[in-house]
């Protein structure tokens, strides 16, 4: 995880800011930018240029977010020495039996379009079965049942744990984005 090291605030008006920032992983570290737009949106640049050319030309940033809590999470996952700004998109999910033993298990998904964590669980939450419920097979992801069947205590039900940043390998090689789109909401009791 890294250490976010404020360098300076600048205050272009009360309420918008031009954050420096270091980020520190142990002997490595990177420099960024963050325009604060009224504690609202905030944008990230990974150089001074790309700043500078979002004022200048309204270029916009690939990378921007709509919480606070969304732009720490990504700054303390962000590798350090590569220079591509590369996080995936870590769905975690459960399987609960009916003596309610339980079963944990995750998808990673390449993230190019740099949905945060909260954008993509406001997504999926649309198209789960009592906003938490789905069958783990429509959407073409891994069933977690580890144990033979049991028609006493199993079902195929598997609840939504949330979303996360991280730096791992991929393990489903669909775009975060296309896989919430192309799923479809699991049937209602």
């Amino acid at each position: 995880m890294n250490k976010i090291i404020p360098i300076s605030t600048e205050y272009i008006s009360p309420s918008r800011t031009i954050e420096i920032l270091n980020l520190v992983r142990f002997e490595e570290t990177r420099q960024v930018y963050i325009y604060n737009y009224e504690g609202k949106h905030f944008r990230f640049f990974e150089s001074l240029i790309g700043l500078i050319q979002f004022f200048e030309s309204g270029i916009e940033p690939v990378v921007s977010f709509e919480s606070e809590k969304d732009l720490d999470d990504f700054l303390e996952k962000l590798p350090i020495g590569i220079a591509k700004t590369t996080l995936n998109l870590r769905m975690n999910y459960l399987y609960r039996d009916g003596a309610n033993y339980k079963q944990f298990g995750a998808v990673i998904f390449p993230n190019p379009s740099f949905l945060s964590p909260t954008k993509a669980t406001e997504v999926l939450r649309e198209k789960l079965i009592s906003s938490e419920f789905f069958v783990p097979q429509d959407w073409g992801l891994p069933r977690l049942h580890k144990h033979p069947y049991n028609p006493e205590i199993d079902h195929e039900w598997h609840e939504f744990d949330g979303f996360e940043l991280t730096d791992e390998e991929v393990t489903d090689k669909r775009d975060v984005t296309e896989f919430l789109e192309r799923i479809e909401k699991g049937y209602e009791i």
